[in-house]
Parts: structure tokens; C-alpha cells; sequence
């Protein structure tokens, strides 16, 4: 009989895939929040779409930022 059972994903791999999540998330979220923000203040205001994509730079900026500091530790080692 052959062996069917799959081996354990090693700690390196379930840890690259843990960072690359968060990293993915990271950026999606703060990109998202930002869009959703500045659509709700161009509609209050009536500037559409200028602060929207005001956000949108604003959440990018923020997310990458995030992404270094959360890179940052892993860099080190």
C-alpha cells in the first residue's frame, strides 16, 4: 500500500505565508478604508472626486508605510 498522507508544511513556509497575508492585507484594508473615506466626504462636501482620491493616495501611502514597519524585524534577522 502506498502512503497517501501529505507531509507538514514546514515552520518557514506557514511563516512566509503569515507575512505575505498580512503584507497583502495590510495595503488592501488601508486602500479600501481610504477610498470608502473620501467618497463619504466628497458626498457631504460635493468636491467629487477629489478628496476620493485624496484617500486613495493617502490609504496607499499608509499602507506602505505599514508594510515597512512590519517588514521592518524580518530585515533584521
Amino acid at each position: 500500500m502506498t502512503d497517501n498522507r501529505q507531509k507538514p508544511a514546514s515552520a518557514a513556509v506557514v511563516k512566509a505565508m503569515a507575512v505575505t497575508t498580512a503584507i497583502g492585507a495590510e495595503l488592501a484594508i488601508t486602500t479600501v478604508a481610504g477610498f470608502y473615506l473620501g467618497r463619504l466626504l466628497d458626498n457631504y462636501f460635493g468636491t467629487s472626486p477629489f478628496i476620493m482620491l485624496a484617500g486613495v493616495l493617502l490609504g496607499l501611502a499608509t499602507g506602505i508605510w505599514g508594510i515597512v514597519a512590519f517588514i521592518a524585524p524580518f530585515l533584521k534577522e
